[in-house]
């Protein structure tokens, strides 16, 4: 796609420093975690907005409606994108973070994705594109990513289609919760994460889960070897899980000296 012709839509994606529009979730309640994002997100040198959270008594619908909220709003002040965090997110190695995102910003160009995921727990089956992202089907946690504002209303689609499920489904949350319904878009659309993993949340009281928490371990780690045990290959899989225009598109970046689709050896549950 021509840049040039592109950049109507969504014009200011190209360098870490282009992100203008930073919105943070953060319940009233927890002032403790208002400190901490704020002190994270200054020393990242970005400009942002408080969201005041949605509580409710089921902790996953609250989460979905407040994510839910902040896209709408976006889509509706015209915003060219947003960013979304949590007011937990750490940032393990802000110097590397901040690299990286700028590698993928100025790679792949503004109207070749649709949602950046800056954090998650990653599981396998996933594709390699380079050494500053991959292409994930199955990444949990709402904790940081970015949305083009061309993909305001696929998301806002499926936050509101998981939250109607989860509302008739309230001991469903493994299923309908924003972070698990939206592995249908990722298994179609142009949703990329950012490697090598170094944001995470913290180690904390979750409110959601009414417990405390420690993701640590797990979103730092890619692969989860240390869950899974190797049965099959990537390429194996991959067709079930991802779109082939998308392959396609893989492809082509391929012969355009972009790092290619690499065979992958996948772990799954014994």
């Amino acid at each position: 796609m021509d840049k040039s012709m592109d950049k109507s839509m969504d014009k200011s994606m190209e360098i870490f420093t282009d992100i203008k529009h930073v919105v943070y979730i953060n319940l009233e309640s927890r002032p403790d975690r208002k400190v901490h994002i704020e002190a994270e997100l200054q020393l990242l040198n970005l400009p942002f907005t408080r969201f005041n959270a949605i509580s409710l008594e089921n902790g996953a619908a609250g989460c979905s409606m407040s994510h839910l909220k902040c896209i709408q709003n976006a889509r509706d002040s015209g915003l060219d994108h947003i960013m979304i965090v949590e007011d937990d997110a750490e940032f393990r190695d802000k110097e590397l973070f901040i690299r990286q995102t700028n590698r993928f910003l100025y790679r792949h160009e503004p109207g070749s994705w649709d949602v950046l995921l800056l954090a998650g727990n990653n599981q396998p089956p996933y594709v390699e594109i380079d050494d500053c992202c991959i292409k994930p089907t199955k990444c949990q946690t709402t904790t940081c990513y970015l949305v083009q504002s061309s993909y305001y209303d696929t998301l806002i689609q499926n936050i509101k289609q998981g939250l109607q499920l989860l509302m008739r489904n309230p001991d469903k949350p493994n299923e309908y919760a924003i972070d698990k319904h939206w592995f249908q878009l990722q298994e179609k659309d142009r949703w990329y994460l950012v490697i090598p993993l170094t944001v995470t949340q913290r180690d904390d009281y979750s409110d959601i889960e009414k417990k405390q928490t420690s993701y640590s371990r797990v979103m730092l780690d890619l692969e989860k070897k240390n869950f899974y045990r190797p049965t099959l290959r990537l390429s194996d899989d991959v067709s079930y899980h991802i779109d082939p225009g998308l392959l396609k598109s893989l492809e082509k970046s391929r012969s355009m000296d972009r790092a290619p689709v690499m065979e992958k050896q996948l772990d799954h549950n014994p």
